[in-house]
């Protein structure tokens, strides 16, 4: 490959010095380089776009792409040293070697003083965390929150266990200078109790939590299931000890409570029988043949009628009179006897 002639160079420049003119070597090479593509275009001949023919030391493909990347080179370090000169005026001096290491009397009074320092750290990280300064947390609002259930529950035979709802370990109250009140927000003790603590010192505060309640006693369990509006009687349950929601007072434990009851829904076998699951049982039916009774001061008067619906003990039923055929209005009073106005 024969080196380019001074006439061939006009209008490109040098290869081997274009640093001065880096950005116009670049833009004249990648200018060869389109005209070279345009020419294989035609059949394989170079075809400037001015009209006049490539330089000979640039028609070779391989000459051509090592002139453009010199190029490209030389430009990015010219601009580059351009930016460095302009954000960098002067160059900043690294030292060659690092200090030397302190004496070893320096360096032993350095490590007892970060000794002391981590030690000062630690006994008042522990004074916060157990210092009453740190205010009330979660394990004395749940303890007067379980004060205040049981207080309101009182005496109640068998266990009771009271479970708190989880609050957050991280909470801290400001600290009460009196002693916390807890109080029930309805007033009563439910399986799901919610109460709010309170702090009525200096500083006042109030936070709400709740308490699930169970007792643990004996109580009436089903031994087989029984219906809704079934007749109840003791044959029907037995004494077993359960733990069961709620408070114990909740639940039925003598049988002769049963007396004149009915279910108010199904009961399943094994089930305790709570109190709220009992409504009285219906002491007349309807088409029951029952006594009307009429009373006043000194006289008394039965008759005998018909029951035109269902009622319990207390309740307003229509009767028909089976003498007179009339439709009158009484009170149940026991099995079979309705109390009519004389």
């Amino acid at each position: 490959m024969s080196a380019p002639s001074s006439t061939e160079e006009q209008g490109l420049c040098h290869v081997r010095s274009p640093t001065a003119r880096a950005p116009q070597c670049v833009m004249q090479l990648e200018r060869a380089a389109t005209t070279r593509a345009r020419g294989r275009a035609f059949g394989g001949k170079d075809v400037p776009s001015s009209g006049r023919a490539l330089p000979s030391w640039l028609r070779d493909p391989v000459v051509l792409a090592v002139a453009l990347a010199q190029a490209r080179r030389e430009r990015h370090e010219t601009v580059s040293a351009s930016w460095h000169s302009a954000c960098c005026p002067e160059p900043v001096a690294i030292p060659q070697s690092l200090p030397s290491a302190p004496p070893p009397h320096v360096a032993r009074a350095h490590r007892h003083a970060l000794a002391l320092v981590l030690a000062l750290l630690a006994a008042h990280s522990s004074t916060r965390a157990e210092g009453p300064a740190l205010g009330v947390g979660a394990r004395l609002i749940n303890q007067a929150a379980e004060n205040a259930v049981r207080a309101e529950a009182g005496a109640t035979p068998g266990r009771l266990f009271l479970t708190p709802a989880p609050l957050d370990p991280r909470l801290r109250l400001p600290a009460c200078d009196q002693p916390l009140h807890a109080f029930l927000t309805d007033g009563q003790v439910r399986q799901q109790t919610t109460l709010g603590v309170r702090c009525e010192g200096s500083v006042r505060w109030t936070i709400y939590t709740s308490i699930n309640v169970e007792s643990e006693a004996p109580v009436l369990v089903a031994r087989t299931a029984l219906p809704r509006d079934a007749t109840l009687t003791a044959a029907d349950f037995q004494l077993l000890t359960r733990r069961v929601p709620g408070l114990i007072a909740s639940y039925l434990c003598d049988p002769a409570a049963l007396v004149q009851q009915r279910l108010r829904r199904p009961l399943a076998a094994g089930e305790a029988l709570a109190i709220d699951a009992l409504a009285p049982a219906l002491l007349i039916h309807r088409g029951q043949q029952v006594v009307l009774l009429a009373r006043s001061p000194g006289i008394e008067v039965r008759m005998a009628g018909v029951a035109l619906g269902d009622g319990r003990a207390s309740d307003q039923i229509r009767v028909q009179n089976l003498s007179s055929q009339r439709i009158v209005e009484g009170t149940v009073r026991a099995d079979g006897v309705v109390e009519v106005p004389l």
